[in-house]
Order: structure tokens, then C-alpha cells, then sequence
């Protein structure tokens, strides 16, 4: 009997981990190396928020808390999306994390059964596939063109969605591209998933701020209210405010798989 489960033949090595690791030894054997692996800020995090997390820990705020995370830090969230995105969400809708990728996990290992599908579009955060795999789902690639901005369109996906899929993952502003969907794009593709109700959608906002050109970053539920039960909406602060290793993170709506990273608690 080995010790290793099956499952974890589904999954592999991270390419992330593996570019990291290999830019570090070039470095340091002197080469000028460009890491393009983790997606790490290139700022501190900002000092304000240095600050506070110094006054909670002066503060004795240093044990455990409620499960789904403080009922002060899900109030800022609710408020952060009415806010920013015009979105209403109440605190019970809302979960904080450890970080995206494990509550992108939970919500997958929550909700798929063997044989259930996830539309993944391609180029993708290299992490989505294994998670799927391991929580026993099927990824299903659908790779997108250049000429329309390694976007996924309207058509791509009712041709990619079969009575077995159950997600849909958007990730706009997208890891690795940083193409980002318009209001108009994501308008036509919730017409397809109008069409078809056993469709959820997991839209991975999380470099929602670092957008270029005066783009006006737009999530799935502003342009298509009537979906926001279908949706589970993923952001946090790890990007923007360069806290890659603070791991606090949340999610909204979706209930009861609530998950979205907050900018502060």
C-alpha cells in the first residue's frame, strides 16, 4: 500500500516554483535575470498598512478568530464592494481566506464531483488545472486566439459547455497575459451563460487594480445582476497592495461558497 494517494498523480510540479527557482540560482551566479514566475510586486507594502498591523499586534489581536473571518473585516468587505464595484453584498456572503489559490481550492474540493467540468481559457494561472484534477473535476482547456487578445468569446464557450460543466473560470486582469475583459465582452459572455443555469462562474479578480492604459476594470455581477447567485467573486490584497505573504483573502456571493481576498480587514 503506498502512502501516496492516487490523487495526487492528477497534479504536478508547479511551473511557477520552478521559474522562481531557477531565476534565484542565475541571479545568483550573476546573470541579470528578469523573473517572470511569481506574481510578486515589485513595491513594499504600503506603509499605512505596515502600521496597523503593528497596532493589532500591540493590541494583543493575536488569536483565533471566527472561521469565515472577523465580523469587522467581512463589514469592510461588503463596504469595499459597494464602493468600488457597485456590488451589494451582506457580511454573511462573504468568506476570508487563507489566500486565493486555497479558496479557489475550497470552493472546488466544496462543489465538484467526479466527471464535473471547469471551462478553463488558455493562456491560464498555471494552478487552475491541478486544482480541478485534484478535487476530481475535468479541466477542459479551450485555448484562445490572438487576434482576439487571448480572449475567451462568446462562441468559444457555448461550444465548450457540455451537461457536465459546472464552473466557468474568469480571471480578468488575466495571469500570465494581462488582458482584461470589457463591460461589453463580459456582457455577451453572460448572454451564453444565461442560456445555460448549471453553469457557475468563479471570476478571479485578484490584479483587479493593475490595469493600464485608463482601462475601466468591470467584474461579472456589475454588468449581469441576475447571475450574482451563480457567481463567486475572488479578490484580495496580495497584488495591489503587495501582501503576497500576509495571506488574508476573501470571496462574495455564491452562498454558500462565499470567497473573495479583502484589501483590509
Amino acid at each position: 500500500m503506498s502512502l501516496i494517494s492516487r490523487r495526487m498523480a492528477h497534479i504536478k510540479p508547479s511551473p511557477t516554483l520552478a521559474v522562481t527557482a531557477r531565476a534565484t540560482e542565475l541571479k545568483s551566479l550573476g546573470h541579470d535575470v528578469i523573473d517572470f514566475g511569481a506574481g510578486e510586486p515589485d513595491f513594499d507594502t504600503p506603509q499605512f498598512i505596515k502600521d496597523a498591523a503593528i497596532r493589532a499586534l500591540e493590541q494583543g489581536k493575536t488569536k483565533y478568530t471566527a472561521v469565515g473571518g472577523t465580523l469587522s473585516l467581512r463589514k469592510a468587505i461588503a463596504q469595499k464592494f459597494k464602493r468600488e464595484n457597485g456590488i451589494d453584498y451582506t457580511p454573511e456572503q462573504i468568506v476570508v481566506g487563507v489566500g486565493a489559490k486555497q479558496v479557489i481550492f475550497n470552493a472546488f474540493l466544496a462543489s465538484l464531483d467526479p466527471g464535473d467540468e471547469v471551462i478553463i481559457p488558455a493562456p491560464y494561472w498555471v494552478s487552475y488545472p491541478d486544482m480541478v484534477a485534484l478535487a476530481e473535476g475535468v479541466p477542459v482547456i479551450v485555448k484562445c486566439a490572438l487576434n482576439n487578445h487571448l480572449k475567451l468569446t462568446p462562441e468559444e464557450l457555448e461550444k465548450a459547455i457540455t451537461p457536465q460543466t459546472k464552473w466557468l473560470i474568469l480571471n480578468s486582469p488575466s495571469n500570465p497575459t494581462g488582458m482584461a475583459y470589457s463591460r461589453k465582452e463580459l456582457e455577451d459572455l453572460a448572454a451564453v451563460l444565461r442560456r445555460h443555469p448549471q453553469v457557475h462562474v468563479l471570476s478571479d479578480d485578484i490584479y483587479e487594480h493593475l490595469v493600464y492604459d485608463d482601462f475601466q476594470f468591470t467584474t461579472l455581477v456589475q454588468v449581469a445582476p441576475d447571475l450574482k447567485e451563480r457567481v463567486l467573486t475572488v479578490n484580495g490584497v496580495s497584488k495591489s497592495y503587495s501582501m503576497t505573504g500576509w495571506r488574508i483573502h476573501s470571496s462574495g456571493s455564491l452562498l454558500p461558497l462565499s470567497v473573495l481576498r479583502s484589501p483590509y480587514g
